[in-house]
């Protein structure tokens, strides 16, 4: 019988801790195909994975979803990742533009004589 995605984040969550590659307690990748092992199915479900990542946020993780593999990272390895500034954010923010019949016009505030 397959694990379910609590189980599945549980283990992740252990491996998370366990000391390989030259650390412990590092973020790491897994292919695809060791994940299904893990969770004992034949195919990953996007609802699936989505179980899976909410169950590991409850606990600080993140599962991060690439094209040849799968990303397991705990919050605080990105805690002292650079962030972008201010200035930056408002060079690029979205600033919609005013609907054609919304837009007011110098002559709007004339009042011909022939409208009173």
């Amino acid at each position: 019988m397959a694990r379910s995605a609590t189980e599945t984040a549980r283990i992740l969550s252990d491996l998370y801790d366990e000391r390989f590659g030259g650390g412990e307690c590092e973020q790491f990748r897994i292919g695809w195909p060791e994940l299904r092992g893990i969770a004992g199915v034949k195919r990953l479900t996007p609802d699936f994975l989505e179980e899976v990542n909410d169950a590991l946020n409850e606990s600080g993780y993140l599962l991060i979803r690439c094209d040849n593999f799968i990303l397991v990272a705990g919050e605080t390895d990105f805690a002292n990742d650079r962030r972008v500034p201010q200035r930056l954010v408002e060079r690029y923010r979205y600033v919609p533009e005013e609907p054609e019949d919304m837009r007011i016009d110098d002559d709007d505030d004339v009042i011909d004589d022939e409208e009173e």
